[in-house]
C-alpha cells in the first residue's frame, strides 16, 4: 500500500520545503506589505539560511541584530 507522498511522486509531484513555498509567495522582494514578516519568519525559522539572512541584514545593509541568539551566531 503507498502512502499519499508515494502516489503524488508516483504521479510527477515534486516534494518542496515550506521555505521554498514561502519564498515562491514572495516572489517580488519589493512588495513591501509582506517583505518585513517573511523575512521575520525566515531568520527565526529557517536555519542556516536564516542566519545568512540575518548577516546580510547586519553586515550588508548596515542594520541592528534582531535578537542575541542569531547575533551570538553571525559574529562568532
Amino acid at each position: 500500500m503507498l502512502v499519499p507522498p508515494q502516489r503524488h511522486g508516483r504521479a510527477g509531484a515534486v516534494p518542496v520545503t515550506w521555505q521554498q513555498v514561502l519564498l515562491e509567495y514572495q516572489r517580488d522582494w519589493a512588495r513591501k506589505e509582506t517583505y518585513d514578516a517573511v523575512i521575520g519568519l525566515v531568520k527565526e525559522h529557517s536555519g542556516a539560511y536564516g542566519v545568512g539572512v540575518e548577516y546580510a541584514y547586519t553586515m550588508v545593509h548596515g542594520a541592528p541584530p534582531s535578537n542575541e541568539k542569531t547575533r551570538a551566531i553571525a559574529h562568532a
